[in-house]
């Protein structure tokens, strides 16, 4: 067998960072922050505990770079929403139905983790800055879409940004009620969601 070459090497080592941290992101949703120890991701990952410091220095490491990921995702998915042609209201029907269907399955972990970034006073700095800097700027790239939408007669008339924070504010609370009952929960479409920016 011929030794693996450097761009292989390499691979491994994307495979088994992205290995922990798809691990983590289970364990992080489930328990918590706090409540998670290098063990319990190891464990669930399949790998010994010891290889985890391999990729990471910490768990406030790797569950800030899962918010990071969350909040790029988002910010991505809002661009393009922007970017797209159609009118004001197509663009927010393709956002919420993407918003939605991200949140099915296991992609729903990063909802709870953000939940978490929000909310728990023991969440690492770093990934407070991550909140701070990019969560501002996502509702900011909502509000041209609601701004058009007014213009042209399709969006509710009230300030622009306080309707992008109570859109995803709302995205938000559906996605938990749905995370947390599962298929037993009523499940939300786009359209009942942004009745509430109805004109």
């Amino acid at each position: 067998m011929a030794p693996r070459n450097a761009a292989q090497n390499q691979q491994i080592r994307d495979e088994r960072r992205e290995q922990l941290l798809n691990a983590a992101l289970r364990v992080f949703a489930r328990r918590g922050l706090a409540a998670t120890k290098i063990s319990d991701i190891a464990k669930t990952a399949g790998l010994s505990h010891g290889l985890v410091y391999h990729y990471f220095d910490s768990k406030d490491e790797i569950f800030t770079e899962l918010v990071e990921r969350a909040l790029d995702s988002s910010m991505l998915l809002s661009r393009v929403a922007a970017r797209m042609k159609g009118d004001p209201w197509e663009k927010l029907v393709w956002l919420t139905e993407k918003i939605l269907a991200s949140a099915e399955g296991e992609a729903g972990y990063y909802f709870l983790v953000m939940v978490q970034a929000l909310t728990s006073e023991s969440v690492p700095p770093e990934a407070k800055e991550q909140v701070e800097d990019k969560f501002p700027a996502n509702l900011a790239q909502l509000v041209p879409i609601l701004v058009a939408g007014q213009a042209a007669g399709l969006v509710v008339q009230d300030d622009p940004e306080r309707l992008a924070a109570a859109y995803f504010s709302c995205l938000q609370g559906v996605i938990l009620m749905q995370i947390g009952r599962g298929e037993d929960g009523v499940q939300m479409d786009a359209d009942l969601i942004l009745r509430l920016l109805k004109a």
